[in-house]
């Protein structure tokens, strides 16, 4: 009896072209689709070409899709305005990200699995998707905190409404260029979704991404990025953990997981639930100390009434809904491994299917 060498396996992206060549031909749309999926290297780059160059050669480095625009005249610190040209911006990283996360996954990460002796083809994928969303959130969460230090609201919520709306409307290079990448990321994220092998939390995630994508557009249009800034970090701090756990998991690193996996209940509980239900309750009283009520004034800049309030509080509710409900996913991770010493992930498993290892075949 002699066992068969294991074929050589494909990347993610290589099999599922292969998948999508042996089903039957679809709609013009669904082709489209397919197209835009197995090609994202080719598209994305071949956009950012397109915008760069045209941005060189005849906008004077000036293009909206790559320079922040609506600068303020005269200012002495050279901050900037919120515009209708900002989506441009916007628009840039969704591609950016998009060429950028299939790189990493296809260049670095799934070889690395690879190497590191990741046999079964859905844990190199997974790896790789958690691997990226790792590296995305240090840096992510490294910038937000620098970003926020900068600014007046560091380590004091009250900040998040005094001087509201002139001292909020003003936003540094930085503080912009940040909030504006934030929001291409949950853009593209959506995108990463629908792409992305469903999972059972499928429905939760696209309403996390909605409404995730409506609070940072909100935010800024309304002028409360300090408290979006916070918000922000308070997730990918917490996302860290996340994904780096899972990332160990599928190496094996079993003492590790357990490690990570602990930091990722502690921190997890501090920001999800702790400190964004102090900025909750930050939105709904200290606002009402530091700002006038009723002051709606678009041509100021300054959004503030009770609806608004509540609009933003009723998104943000939402999403402590939806954490609250990961997080009982978290507590029975929690029971199993105290129980059964098994560390499998109840939150985001895919529906059904085997792991995609090739079976071993036996040959007399």
């Amino acid at each position: 009896m002699a066992v068969a060498r294991r074929p050589k396996e494909n990347s993610y992206f290589a099999a599922r072209a292969a998948r999508d060549a042996a089903a039957k031909p679809g709609t013009a749309l669904v082709s489209a689709c397919r197209w835009a999926v197995d090609y994202q290297a080719h598209w994305s780059l071949a956009l950012l070409a397109l915008i760069h160059g045209h941005n060189w050669a005849f906008a004077g480095n000036a293009s909206p899709f790559v320079q922040l625009q609506h600068k303020i005249p005269g200012d002495p610190q050279g901050r900037y305005y919120r515009g209708a040209d900002d989506v441009f911006f916007v628009l840039h990283w969704v591609v950016v990200f998009t060429l950028v996360r299939v790189t990493v996954m296809h260049g670095l990460l799934e070889p690395f699995a690879k190497w590191y002796g990741v046999r079964s083809a859905r844990k190199v994928t997974r790896f790789s998707e958690q691997g990226w969303l790792t590296i995305y959130y240090i840096v992510s969460n490294s910038v937000g905190l620098y970003v926020m230090a900068q600014e007046p609201h560091w380590m004091s919520m009250k900040h998040f409404w005094v001087d509201y709306p002139e001292g909020h409307r003003q936003m540094t290079a930085l503080m912009k260029s940040y909030y504006l990448v934030q929001i291409g990321f949950w853009v593209q994220q959506i995108f990463v979704l629908l792409i992305e092998e469903k999972r059972k939390d499928f429905v939760v995630m696209c309403v996390h991404h909605v409404v995730t994508c409506n609070l940072l557009g909100w935010s800024l249009y309304m002028h409360y990025i300090r408290i979006g800034n916070a918000i922000l970090c308070c997730m990918d701090s917490s996302d860290i953990f996340l994904s780096g756990t899972k990332c160990l998991r599928y190496l094996g690193l079993d003492k590790a997981t357990i490690v990570s996996f602990a930091l990722f209940v502690v921190s997890w509980v501090y920001t999800r639930h702790y400190l964004y239900m102090k900025m909750v309750w930050s939105l709904n009283y200290e606002s009402y100390e530091n700002i006038p009520e009723d002051s709606w004034d678009p041509a100021r800049g300054s959004f503030f009434t009770k609806n608004v309030m509540l609009g933003f509080t009723i998104l943000l509710m939402t999403l402590q809904v939806l954490l609250i409900y990961w997080f009982a996913l978290v507590l029975r991770i929690i029971y199993r491994v105290i129980f059964t010493k098994n560390l499998e992930d109840s939150r985001s498993d895919s529906e059904g299917g085997d792991d995609g290892a090739p079976p071993t075949k036996k040959t007399n």
